[in-house]
């Protein structure tokens, strides 16, 4: 019994030993700032210091350099971190701006869960630092309010930057509602608070990080068939940073009206001409439908359904010149010189809304999820020197592209013979 009892006072008194040891170990050790003086200029000399610091348990940490007057410049405040060894970089900038040269003085410290804390100090100097901080001289939308619809008609807004000094830019757009956060509010859950960066425009004389202007050609992704920005009134954030550290944020902003990827086709791919054959001085007509099956109305341009060309001329002649962004119905056949020289308006007044722009100049959309009939004829003044010919439709959106299922539309076999 009494060998049972020493056996249990020596165990108890290991245990005390062990507990005793463990929390006698410095809950923060090894503290320091190499070099002691640095030069933030960007040079490639001494333009850090490295900060390293240990904790033997989990703590919160805060790392700050006092000026000689006093005033605290908090690098790390009250974070959390886990028992282990830490390294990190410090180039002079706090909150994105460069501390100015001088002296100070370090201090890193540490509060374990229990409450016991502990600190280490020294001093750090700053010398030669760069003197010139970042600026956006100049920041422009234009456009500030656009319709991203490949209508032709405010498709784009253009961004510009200047910069005083070489540096990087950053800029992204993100709906107002979010306020700058990533996390929806709660009472639109469902709104999509990503910020979406911006690429510069190609060609741009400016190269990635030099100074002077810098131009974006927005578009909202449209032209790579991407569905736009819901539409709304957003936040254009540029943030500008140099090689120290530095930071420059400006804000502008940007209104998406009308935005989304305009969709149409003719309707089973169906085409009917008046006859498989006719005389030189009769016309052929031909009539389809189309159908706006988008979310977005569709510009389209004259002439009306039922005008009558002559195939001799074609849409230049009586004044219906392409229009970019317009839709159009077009004949076509195989000895023309032209793509689809014959064009027509994808509805007549009936069909379509008038929208009038600030200069009084009207134009013309078929609504999203309307169907309309359309038609048209050609007046046939001499023989072919093929014969027959194949006759067909397209569904043109001038200046933006006939897609594959709009072009070459229900090819149809006509002879055509003198009188």
């Amino acid at each position: 019994v009494e060998l049972r009892f020493w056996i249990r006072c020596v165990m108890v008194l290991s245990c005390a030993l062990i507990l005793s040891a463990c929390g006698s170990r410095p809950l923060l050790s090894k503290a320091s700032f190499t070099p002691n003086t640095i030069s933030p200029n960007a040079d490639g000399v001494a333009d850090a210091t490295q900060i390293h610091y240990e904790l033997s348990r989990k703590a919160t940490l805060s790392i700050y350099l006092e000026s000689s007057d006093g005033q605290r410049h908090y690098f790390r405040k009250e974070e959390s971190r886990a028992p282990g060894t830490y390294d990190v970089l410090f180039g002079g900038a706090i909150d994105g701006r460069l501390l100015p040269d001088g002296q100070y003085k370090w201090v890193v410290e540490a509060a374990d869960e229990a409450g016991q804390s502990q600190s280490a100090e020294g001093q750090l100097t700053l010398s030669g630092g760069e003197l010139t901080a970042p600026q956006i001289t100049s920041f422009t939308v234009q456009p500030k309010e656009f319709t991203p619809n490949q209508d032709g008609i405010s498709d784009r807004t253009q961004i510009n930057v200047s910069l005083n000094k070489p540096a990087s830019l950053y800029v992204t757009l993100q709906n107002s509602l979010c306020n700058g956060s990533t996390i929806p509010p709660k009472d639109t859950p469902t709104l999509d608070c990503t910020p979406y960066p911006m690429t510069e425009k190609d060609g741009s004389l400016r190269k990635a990080g030099e100074a002077g202007l810098h131009q974006f050609d927005y578009d909202a992704g449209v032209d790579q068939g991407a569905e736009p920005p819901a539409d709304g009134d957003y936040v254009i954030t540029a943030r500008v940073e140099d090689q120290v550290g530095q930071v420059t944020v400006a804000t502008n902003t940007l209104t998406i009206v009308g935005g989304g990827i305009p969709r149409a086709e003719i309707v089973d791919g169906v085409v009917d001409f008046s006859a498989k054959s006719l005389l030189v001085g009769q016309t052929l007509y031909f009539t389809l439908t189309v159908e706006n099956y988008g979310s977005v109305p569709i510009r389209t341009s004259g002439p009306t359904p039922g005008y009558v060309y002559t195939d001799t001329t074609n849409y230049n002649v009586p004044g219906f010149a392409e229009e970019s962004g317009a839709w159009r119905v077009g004949i076509d056949f195989d000895t023309s010189l032209r793509n689809y020289p014959f064009r027509w308006a994808v509805g007549g007044p009936n069909d379509l809304t008038v929208v009038t722009d600030t200069n009084g100049t009207p134009y013309y959309y078929l609504p999203a999820g309307k169907k309309v009939q359309v038609t048209g004829g050609i007046l046939i003044t001499h023989k072919p020197p093929r014969d027959p010919l194949y006759f067909w439709a397209g569904l043109i959106h001038e200046d933006v592209e006939i897609t594959d299922v709009n072009n070459f539309v229900d090819q149809h076999f006509i002879t055509i013979d003198q009188p």
